[in-house]
């Protein structure tokens, strides 16, 4: 396998972005269990909106304007973008005792 330049912006790029979506969802996460709210899942909704916009957006631009391979940075966006929530399920059906 060859590592050349637009392998590793490809890699760089998706972690790049899965990274700042995942902590911006963690973020908005923690930062709506502070505030009483209204529950339910409308609340989350503007949010996850704005987030897949990002990646959208930001993916495009990577395609775009760089020479990045396209399937490193969606596998490595892929997998940045899914760890953090892999985590919360787990926390979820695990929980701490």
């Amino acid at each position: 396998m060859n590592l050349d330049r637009p392998v590793i912006l490809g890699v760089v790029f998706g972690v790049l972005i899965g990274g700042v979506n995942a902590a911006l969802q963690i973020h908005e996460l923690r930062l709506k269990s502070t505030v009483v709210q209204p529950k339910g899942v409308s609340v989350l909704i503007p949010g996850a909106v704005g987030r897949l916009l990002f990646v959208v957006v930001a993916w495009w631009l990577a395609f775009r304007y760089t020479e990045a391979d396209k399937y490193w940075l969606t596998g490595a966006l892929a997998v940045t973008y899914t760890a953090p929530l892999l985590v919360q399920l787990k926390q979820l059906i695990f929980p701490k005792r």
